[in-house]
Formats: structure tokens, C-alpha cells, sequence
């Protein structure tokens, strides 16, 4: 077939989509550091649908329960043995000034998230080189405020050393940024000192300060290598230490993490699957799918951490990710292998890297349609926000929740029927038993609870 030669031209007046500059007020309150947190803190509405509101599952361990955390007294006395030093002074602030009573803590807790959603918003904008009024920022930062994966950070009070924790990095990845590398280092042993955790952050601060040289890297060393070496001489910790390696089966506990990265990652897009206490089915073979996925995950975002082609906004946020998703459980012990708390925090490396790969913002095309995706997310996660909140108005409707997601998890129903027992509902405690004990017929604490329920029918039989 010959060529016409037919050529054709599109006009020059053709342009990308353009969003709508905002309000000059608006544009204003985005140059004041205290005007964006206002700005937050007016997006935190859906959260304070938790007021009022009652403790909650570890709540009951930590703060209420801690002998560190009773007052500033028990505080200094436990500072010897007590783990996270940071977050524990802030409990027992909180019961020294009478503060301690569930909804003041919790209405605390969203004040501190929209601080750091602010400094969130202030990373957003050094990475993207943006405004912060630009919609990209504002869209990514909107989501980070108002996802509810970070209900259990956010509204549990012991949710809190993940929160400080988060809180700190930010602000030490900031003073990173901004080349003020030695602020960035006492930052970032606040946040070891808020969560032990935070150590895994050790190599994406050591990625930030490569380029200034070898001095600014032992800037960061020394002081975190110093504050971990005097948390390990702390009893607790080589206890937990202890119970993590010689309680666990390694292997299976980190196949079973990494096969939850997939499946919790997999909630930013479907918030109707959030709980309290996960039940769903994980990997118990390498060859396992979720394993393999989880591995191709955590191997992806370790080559976009490491490679120096890579952009640094791009390499901050994957290295973000690893640390927030590495399997920390089997030193550090956690029953669960699926929690949200790692996803949570999580969510700021994903942001990041969203707001990295389309770094010229609303300019381009793809800059337009991450911001139309995120803007138009919002609603949809303000509304599953207010509905987890009231959530955590009332311990029977969480684990009634909970207990209605969970396929293979029978605590939720253990709790649940334990609250109906204490309110005298037998018959439905009873039935929540009964769909136990089709998940684990032979688990001691259900077999338990059946004997309970037994014997108080038999009291009342006798009554009769």
C-alpha cells in the first residue's frame, strides 16, 4: 500500500487540563504554619465523632494498667524499666494534671495527628517543590488527615507511641531536607525514645544524609546507636527480646508478616474491610501467593530506596515504607501479624511516593489525574472516618465489627460474648461462642466461656 503523505497537525491551543486556582484566603492561611494546622484541624471534624467515647482493648494494658504511666511520680520511679520513656511521660502528665479520662486523651491525640498532618503537608511541598496551597499537596495531605487506617493510631490511646513516634520522623525528615542535620538527629532519637520501632528509619536517614558527607551521617550515628545501646540495658526490653526468639517460631512469624503486607496494603482501597483485631487468612507456605506478593513488594520498594538514579523524593518515600512494613514482630513481640498500625504509618511513604512520581504537580496531566483521584477520595474517606470513629463510641459495636470480619480469628468473638455475658445477654453471648467455635472448636478460653454460660444456666434453672 503506497503512503498518501496525509500528516496530522493538532493545534497549538490545545492544553492540559488546568485546575481552578484556589481562594485568596485560602492561599493565605497555606504561608502560615499555624493557619495549616487550623486548616487540619477544621478536616479533623470526622474524627471527634469518637467523643464520647470509652477504652478500648490495649488501652487496657497501656496507659491504664502501666505502672509508669499512673503520674509523674510513678513515671521517674519506673524510668529505669519502663519502655517507650517519651510516650510513657505524656500519660503520666496526663493523670498528674487530671487529664486522664478517655475523651480528653483522645481529643489530644486528633490535635496531635493534625500537627502532623501539617508537617506532612510541609514535606509534601519540599518534595514536590509546590506551594502548599497547590490541590496536589493539599489532595495527598487530605488523605493522609482523613484516611481511617489511621483510626487505631489516632483514637486508641495506645495507639499513641506510633503516633509521637510518626510525628518525629516527619519532623526530623523535614530537618533533613532542609540540610539542619543535627536537629534532624535529636528528632530522630525522640522518635526512638516514643517507640523503639523508630530505629527502623535508621537506613532512610542515612540515604538523607549520604550526600552532605561522612560527618553528618555520624551526626546521626552516634546519638541513635547511643540511645539504642541504653534502651537495651533496659530489663523490659531484653525480656520482650527474650519472649519474641524463644516463644515464637521465627520462620513462620515472618512469613506470616510479610503475606499481611499485600492484604493490608490492600485496605487503603477498601476502608469497609478495617478492624480492630484482623481475622483473615495468611500464607503458611513460601510458596504461598501472599508470601511471594509480599516479598515482590518489600524487594520493589527496597530497589527504589537504594538505586542512587532514583530521585531522593522518591527514595524517601519507599524507604519510608520498608520501615514502616518491615517485619519487626519477631523481635519486638506482637501476637498478630495483621494489625493496622504498620499500614498507618505506612500511608505518608505511600502519599510521598504518589506526590514524587508526579513531582511537577498539577501542571501535567498525570499531576491532574493523581489530583482529581485524591480529591475526589476524600469524601469517600471522610464518610468510612466518621463511621469508624462511632465505632469507638462502644466496645460491643467494635467487636460486634470486628467479630462479623474475622474468618479466622476467634478473639473477636471471645470479646464480644464476654461483653454480652457481663451485660446478661446469654442468649446472644451464646450464639457469638457458637460461631467460635466453628473457626477453633478446641480453644481453652472458648471452652471457658461455654462452661460459664453453662453454669449460669444451671444457677438459674435452681432459682426456678
Amino acid at each position: 500500500m503506497r503512503d498518501l503523505g496525509i500528516v496530522v497537525r493538532f493545534p497549538d491551543s490545545v492544553h492540559p487540563l488546568r485546575l481552578p486556582s484556589l481562594p485568596a484566603p485560602v492561599e493565605q492561611i497555606g504561608r502560615s504554619p499555624v493557619g495549616l494546622w487550623l486548616l487540619w484541624l477544621l478536616l479533623c471534624l470526622p474524627w471527634f465523632c469518637a467523643l464520647p467515647g470509652v477504652y478500648l482493648f490495649d488501652d487496657y494494658i497501656t496507659p491504664l494498667t502501666d505502672p509508669a504511666s499512673q503520674g509523674l511520680g510513678d513515671f521517674f520511679r519506673q524510668l529505669g524499666v519502663t519502655i517507650r520513656p517519651l510516650t510513657k511521660l505524656t500519660y503520666s502528665l496526663e493523670a498528674t494534671l487530671g487529664l486522664d479520662a478517655v475523651d480528653v486523651r483522645r481529643g489530644l491525640q486528633i490535635l496531635v495527628h493534625a500537627g502532623n498532618a501539617a508537617l506532612f503537608c510541609c514535606l509534601v511541598r519540599r518534595i514536590g517543590a509546590r506551594p502548599a496551597t497547590d490541590p496536589l499537596v493539599l489532595a495527598a495531605t487530605g488523605i493522609y488527615l482523613l484516611h481511617p487506617i489511621q483510626a487505631e493510631k489516632v483514637l486508641a490511646i495506645a495507639g499513641r507511641p506510633t503516633l509521637l513516634m510518626e510525628g518525629f520522623l516527619l519532623a526530623a525528615v523535614l530537618a533533613a531536607l532542609d540540610r539542619r542535620f543535627l536537629v534532624s538527629s535529636l528528632l530522630f532519637v525522640g522518635s526512638i525514645l516514643a517507640r523503639e520501632t523508630a530505629v527502623c528509619f535508621l537506613p532512610l536517614f542515612l540515604i538523607l544524609y549520604a550526600p552532605a558527607g561522612k560527618r553528618q551521617c555520624w551526626q546521626l550515628l552516634a546519638p541513635a546507636l547511643l540511645v539504642a545501646c541504653l534502651l537495651l540495658t533496659i530489663p523490659r526490653y531484653r525480656d520482650l527480646a527474650s519472649f519474641s526468639f524463644a516463644g515464637l517460631d521465627l520462620g513462620a512469624s515472618c512469613l506470616r508478616q510479610v503475606s499481611a503486607i499485600p492484604v493490608g496494603l490492600s485496605l487503603y482501597g477498601t476502608p469497609w474491610r478495617l478492624s480492630i483485631d484482623h481475622g483473615e487468612a495468611l500464607a503458611a507456605r513460601i510458596s504461598d501467593p501472599l508470601f511471594l506478593a509480599g516479598v515482590a513488594i518489600l524487594g520493589l520498594l527496597v530497589v527504589l530506596a537504594i538505586l542512587p538514579r532514583f530521585q531522593t523524593p522518591v527514595r524517601a518515600g519507599a524507604g519510608w515504607m520498608v520501615a514502616a512494613l518491615l517485619p519487626t514482630q519477631s523481635c519486638i513481640p506482637k501476637i498478630d501479624a495483621l494489625t493496622e498500625r504498620p499500614f498507618a504509618l505506612a500511608l505518608a511513604g505511600f502519599l510521598l511516593l504518589i506526590v514524587a512520581v508526579w513531582g511537577s504537580g498539577s501542571r501535567t496531566r498525570s499531576g491532574q489525574a493523581a489530583t482529581i483521584l485524591l480529591l475526589a477520595a476524600l469524601p469517600v474517606a471522610a464518610v468510612f472516618t466518621g463511621q469508624r470513629a462511632l465505632l469507638y463510641r462502644d466496645e460491643l459495636a467494635i467487636w460486634q465489627d470486628a467479630m462479623a470480619k474475622s474468618a479466622t480469628n476467634i478473639r473477636p468473638h471471645l470479646n464480644f460474648a464476654t461483653l454480652l455475658l457481663d451485660a446478661g445477654r446469654v442468649e446472644e453471648a451464646r450464639a457469638a461462642l457458637l460461631a467460635a467455635d466453628a473457626i477453633h472448636p478446641f480453644d481453652p478460653d472458648l471452652l471457658a466461656k461455654l462452661r460459664r454460660i453453662h453454669y449460669q444456666q444451671l444457677l438459674k434453672e435452681s432459682a426456678q
